[in-house]
């Protein structure tokens, strides 16, 4: 509550002493896979898959990692005096990131019917889906030869749900007479009372930084955006297990008395002791981006700046380590995310500027290319895709995204 305060106070004092004013409306949406190319992106979203589909997709890669974005966002730039400015926006988010090996997405697909008398490897097996709303106040310093920012962010989280089990297996018995289960799981769940959009399950803050210098009609910029965590509450479930299950089948004694709750979940559970669950609060990184890139303006009417850049992502699944080198290397690893090289520019054509951009690495590991419509007008907006090469060749595209943005100066 005193954070929230502080924005409040904050944007009103600073409100008074604006002379320039932006507005900004933009909204984000993408899916991103390492193995999943755009064929199999059209078929899952038919609702439905037959077994040559289904074996297509088994066929891709023994790793899969998926990412889910959907980012909502409204902003405002403003000039305070000389040559300061402030920026403060509101972004709702929602990120869905999955790490796993192909024996799991067999028995999603298939079931263990198929694989009597074998054993299914679920190893490395990462999940985790957040909701939240974050409010950033953002101050930055501009000249012409360099500039600096730094922003706070309020960060309130709606639900978070995380799965950990770095090994696991399923051993399925000729005919099904048994089955063997290994694993251990680590598990956060956030309270499940309420799933409403703007729930309160947790509070947190986060950190920007940005600075740029010129250098002989080159423009170095390095950043670190949404640096941060969310604390979730106490009422949040935190699960562990580690445990090994034999599954013999039902006996069943009088069949008018045989209901489905017999193969309930807890029934099951109730066989062991060994799960340790409580209710405590625990601590979730945000998605920071971390790069720099450098610009150039081209010798030509026609043509805007030419940047080349880097951008990386840094998100742990845990806070189990304490911060140290160990720390930082342990969340560039598991978020996924490989660094993302890229180029991109900007061509006019009267009041239409047009943006193309090509890139390596990210999610997919593999090229892709943005284009974005620029219309300049009393109310300018943008309307783009991040992978166009899923509308050109769905077979060679890992991603499907697209993007607008609307922006008016007063």
């Amino acid at each position: 509550m005193r954070i929230k305060f502080f924005f409040i106070i904050s944007l009103v004092s600073i409100y008074s002493y604006s002379q320039q004013r932006d507005f900004f409306l933009s909204s984000n949406i993408s899916f991103e896979s390492s193995s999943l190319n755009g064929l199999i992106f059209k078929d899952l979203s038919t609702g439905f898959i037959d077994e040559n589909q289904k074996n297509t997709i088994l066929n891709q890669k023994n790793k899969h990692l998926i990412n889910f974005e959907l980012r909502n966002s409204f902003a405002f730039k403003e000039k305070i005096k000389n040559n300061l400015n402030y920026n403060f926006s509101f972004k709702d988010v929602t990120h869905v990131n999955a790490n796993f090996d192909n024996d799991l997405l067999k028995l999603i697909l298939k079931g263990n019917h198929d694989f009597q008398d074998e054993t299914l490897e679920f190893n490395n097996t990462r999940f985790r889906g957040t909701r939240y709303q974050q409010f950033k106040l953002f101050f930055e310093n501009k000249t012409d030869n360099y500039d600096f920012g730094l922003g706070l962010s309020y960060v309130h989280g709606n639900h978070n749900f995380t799965f950990i089990s770095n090994n696991a297996s399923l051993y399925t018995a000729p005919f099904g007479t048994y089955l063997n289960l290994d694993y251990d799981i680590n598990a956060y769940l956030t309270d499940t009372t309420d799933f409403s959009l703007f729930e309160t399950n947790g509070n947190g803050i986060a950190f920007d930084f940005s600075g740029s210098l010129t250098i002989l009609k080159h423009k170095i910029n390095l950043y670190l955006l949404d640096l941060g965590c969310i604390f979730w509450n106490s009422n949040s479930n935190n699960i562990f297990v580690d445990s090994s299950y034999v599954f013999n089948g039902v006996n069943i004694d009088n069949i008018f008395d045989f209901n489905d709750s017999i193969l309930e979940v807890s029934n099951v559970l109730n066989d062991y002791d060994n799960i340790n669950e409580d209710r405590s609060s625990f601590k979730s990184y945000l998605c920071s981006n971390i790069g720099m890139k450098v610009s150039k303006k081209i010798r030509s009417d026609k043509f805007g700046l030419i940047t080349y850049g880097v951008n990386t992502r840094w998100q742990p699944f845990e806070d189990n380590k304490k911060l140290s080198f160990r720390k930082i290397r342990q969340g560039f690893k598991e978020s996924g995310y490989k660094p993302f090289y890229y180029v991109e520019t900007e061509f006019f054509i009267n009041q239409l500027s047009i943006l193309p951009k090509i890139g390596y690495g990210g999610y997919t590991n593999n090229f892709n290319v943005d284009l974005a419509l620029l219309l300049k007008k009393n109310i300018s907006f943008a309307l783009g895709t991040q992978h166009l090469e899923y509308l050109l060749n769905k077979e060679s595209s890992y991603g499907i995204g697209f993007y607008f943005k609307i922006y008016k100066s007063l």
